[in-house]
């Protein structure tokens, strides 16, 4: 038996054309899609980029809450430089008084800081201190709420290894038990120290506020020049001496010379009532 097969038909040009162009439009549209999702996955990108950009630009432009509630009310603290102390100094007793009497100077300068009458705070400052006469941060707190003060200020002074050489150490201590403390250190020679008061002073009242504070081209007094008052400080008060007040009148009548309202923060008008009148003759 024979078989006759039939030969395969090939395909007529007609027929090749036109699944070549199948073939060409396949081609085609699937890189179109390739085409766009690229440019998708571009412009998600461009676009993220910007929005990260600009968020960083907005972040940087968030200004720092600034403290609008006024003046800060502050207590200055006599100095913790007694003999009772480690590393106590006989010869720097005149200091605990002389170098707070130099910040409340300091602070006039400076009108967002309110000083707590020196001679309104001095006997909550003694009945805290006691006879070791110190203040820890605590005990320092307690004082400032007493008088509904929001910082208290105190300090140190003592003698470095270098000749005529110390180091002085200015704590200010926040009622605010959120808030931390601002610690203030220079060593310098007797006769210097206190000419930077007023920058530590602006120092932690920018800490303090967040308020831009201008840059005064003061310098005060050395301490040395302070001792005559905080002598007379130290007798009035019985900080490190006993205590006999009413008998600065000297000191009162020099201070009151140099500066009528920082005197008036120093001693008491009960006690010296010329001050009130405005005539440190009065008690001469």
């Amino acid at each position: 038996m024979v078989i006759f097969q039939q030969p395969l038909r090939r395909p007529n040009a007609e027929w090749s054309a036109m699944t070549d162009r199948i073939f060409i439009l396949k081609v085609w549209a699937r890189s179109k899609r390739m085409s766009v999702r690229g440019l998708l996955l571009v412009l998600a990108t461009v676009v993220a980029f910007t929005a990260a950009a600009q968020t960083a630009c907005s972040t940087k432009s968030v200004r720092v809450a600034i403290d609008d509630s006024g003046p800060v009310r502050v207590v200055v603290l006599p100095f913790m430089v007694s003999p009772g102390m480690t590393g106590g100094d006989k010869e720097l007793q005149w200091t605990a008084m002389a170098a707070p009497a130099l910040l409340v100077k300091a602070s006039r300068r400076l009108p967002d800081i309110e000083v707590v009458p020196f001679w309104e705070v001095m006997p909550a400052a003694i009945s805290v201190a006691q006879a070791a006469r110190t203040f820890t941060d605590e005990s320092a707190a307690s004082i400032a709420n007493w008088v509904s003060a929001q910082w208290a200020v105190t300090g140190e002074i003592h003698r470095t290894g270098r000749s005529n050489s110390y180091s002085v150490v200015i704590d200010f201590i926040p009622t605010n038990a959120t808030t931390v403390p601002f610690r203030h250190i220079r060593t310098r020679r007797m006769d210097t120290i206190g000419t930077n008061f007023y920058i530590g002073l602006r120092q932690w009242l920018r800490y303090a506020t967040a308020r831009p504070i201008p840059l005064l081209q003061v310098r005060e007094p050395g301490l040395q020049r302070m001792r005559t008052i905080g002598e007379a400080l130290d007798k009035e008060y019985g900080w490190t001496v006993t205590a006999e007040p009413g008998t600065a009148q000297a000191a009162v009548y020099e201070a009151f010379m140099e500066d009528e309202d920082w005197t008036k923060l120093l001693f008491s008008p009960t006690m010296y009532p010329s001050l009130s009148i405005g005539n440190p003759d009065g008690d001469r």
